[in-house]
């Protein structure tokens, strides 16, 4: 999430793009997970289960967070980025696959490995 939002603050502008709502869809995309946890198509979980589960995570986020006006625009931002319903979700979403390709060579190369994991 955090390098993603950077991706977005450093990238050249693009016409018909509008960065700080990229920045803003990156940072929201995942908050769902830090309730839910990463569904990934491994775990067996039905789309519409899935999706139910991250939208009752993103209302309890969002009313941790107050309620009001920045959680709703929070939820339009999230909805926004699940239904590539625009040119910004878009490119974040391109952003996603580029930094877990990131990751994984970052994993690969082993740049988080311990001495212990090494062996």
């Amino acid at each position: 999430m955090y390098r993603m939002a950077l991706m977005a603050l450093i990238a050249d502008d693009l016409p018909g793009i509008n960065r700080e709502r990229c920045i803003k869809i990156a940072l929201v995309h995942d908050i769902a997970e830090a309730i839910v946890g990463d569904i990934t198509p491994s775990d067996g979980v039905p789309k519409v289960e899935k999706s139910r589960l991250e939208q009752a995570a993103l209302n309890e986020m969002c009313e941790v967070l107050g309620g009001g006006k920045r959680a709703e625009e929070i939820k339009e931002l999230w909805r926004e980025y699940e239904d590539n319903a625009s040119l910004e979700a878009n490119l974040v979403k391109d952003f996603d696959k580029i930094e877990m390709i990131l990751q994984a060579l970052e994993y690969e190369t082993g740049k988080f490995q311990t001495e212990i994991g090494k062996s």
